[in-house]
């Protein structure tokens, strides 16, 4: 998808990747932005950070990439659903 969120799976391997999320901790981020759960999303933003902070990103990275996974949320659908659209 050339960098561009498309799909929800997406949003478990990013925090997966960039914050050391396991997977459970992921989809329980996937389904805050699936259901647009602002107060999960503004409670994982600490945990998000404090994870991307250990595995050598910066404090701005962090905050642009958790905006996007934020942002994705008014309009991403998880893969199966958006193959249907």
């Amino acid at each position: 998808t050339y960098g561009v969120i498309v799909y929800q799976e997406q949003i478990m391997m990013i925090a997966s990747r960039m914050a050391g999320f396991r997977l459970g901790e992921a989809d329980l981020l996937r389904r805050a932005v699936g259901k647009k759960n602002k107060e999960i999303l503004d409670k994982e933003r600490n945990h998000f950070i404090s994870g991307c902070l250990k595995k050598g990103y910066s404090v701005q990275a962090a905050n642009e990439v958790y905006d996007l996974i934020v942002k994705f949320a008014n309009y991403g659908f998880n893969r199966s659903h958006a193959v249907a659209y």
